[in-house]
């Protein structure tokens, strides 16, 4: 280690009370063996909003709120030490035991903490007109998306295989795109008074991920929150979901134990299940595509076959599973009702 950088280190730890007997470099984060533990520093760049962020998520943490692998104080109590371009944290080391290449255990893992997260910290119902309007925005744009690749590719004498399965499966899609964009122009539901119903705000990690999770035996904490924040936690579980099914094997008996888990950690109301369930139908990952083989085409004509196949197929277990859900819970709904009228018939 270069001595510049192992002064600055023994500076920053030295504001702990920590004095290494071993460091290693391990990029982005430094591990410090010390006589009294292991230490995780992290030497990054943070903006006052993000250090602020770092604080509330300690906050919570601190209060068993959730569970997280927050900054330690330093023994003047700051979390944060401000170097001239720089700022450092430190971290207990978390020796983990599920490998990083293990993504469906890492993902089943993440469901469960994210829905702790959200639960532990939801709030109130708030209006939810300009989340709507977002969203229909968002549906709207990747329409557009969808209709110049459509145009352009309809307009060539020999579409190429890839434009050829994007052709043949247009109408699928397509459809999803219209049945989001009716529900979402329609705005929230109402409420016995007319007005539009809410949605529940919860803090929101920001960078939901397994690499954001520690896991060591029974125990999955997530960390890095620089960019958390409160907001309608709807929207994270829908990016965690979509970022997921980019990720996982398209399997339906996994799709089915993740909804459920994240579900049973955090019950929806039955808006808040049915933003979710449209927001899925407008994926992200085919106009990325497009846009990729439009513009770029870094990849072979059977590289982007094969991303597109495998994400239909993926897409199509996730929304199978979403509706048989939808479908037992409607059922469940209905069954609990005329228990409840024959209990009250006389």
């Amino acid at each position: 280690m270069p001595t510049e950088q192992s002064i600055e280190i023994n500076r920053i730890l030295f504001q702990y009370d920590l004095f290494p007997v071993r460091v290693e470099i391990r990029e982005p984060i430094v591990k410090v063996n010390t006589a009294n533990g292991s230490y995780a520093l992290k030497r990054k760049q943070l903006s006052e909003d993000q250090i602020g962020h770092l604080k509330t998520a300690y906050s919570l943490a601190h209060r068993l709120v959730f569970d997280a692998v927050c900054p330690l104080p330093s023994k003047y109590g700051d979390l944060i030490i401000t170097g001239e371009d720089t700022c450092y944290y430190i971290l207990p080391w978390v020796e983990e035991t599920v490998p990083e290449s293990d993504t469906v255990e890492r993902y089943r893992r993440l469901f469960v903490k994210a829905g702790q997260m959200h639960r532990q910290t939801m709030q109130a119902e708030s209006s939810a007109d300009a989340l709507f309007k977002t969203a229909l925005q968002v549906v709207t744009a990747r329409k557009m998306e969808w209709e110049q690749f459509l145009n352009r590719a309809e307009h060539h004498i020999y579409p190429s295989p890839f434009e050829q399965i994007v052709l043949n499966s247009a109408g699928s899609y397509l459809g999803s795109l219209e049945q989001a964009a009716a529900y979402f122009s329609k705005g929230p539901e109402n409420d016995e008074n007319g007005k539009g119903k809410g949605l529940r705000r919860a803090l929101c990690h920001g960078r939901l991920s397994p690499l954001h999770l520690l896991i060591a035996g029974e125990r999955s904490c997530l960390t890095n929150f620089e960019e958390c924040r409160d907001d309608f936690f709807i929207i994270e579980t829908a990016m965690m979901v979509e970022q997921a099914n980019m990720i996982l094997p398209a399997d339906g008996q996994l799709w089915d134990g993740l909804l459920r888990s994240y579900i049973d950690v955090c019950p929806l109301t039955d808006q808040e299940t049915a933003f979710l369930f449209h927001f899925l139908l407008c994926p992200r990952v085919p106009a990325d595509l497009m846009g990729r083989y439009t513009s770029e085409h870094s990849e072979d004509e059977l590289w982007f076959i094969r991303r597109w196949t495998d994400f239909s197929k993926a897409q199509g277990n996730l929304l199978h599973c979403f509706q048989l859900y939808l479908k037992e819970k409607k059922e469940k709904e209905s069954s609990d009702q005329e228990k409840e009228a024959e209990s009250e018939s006389p």
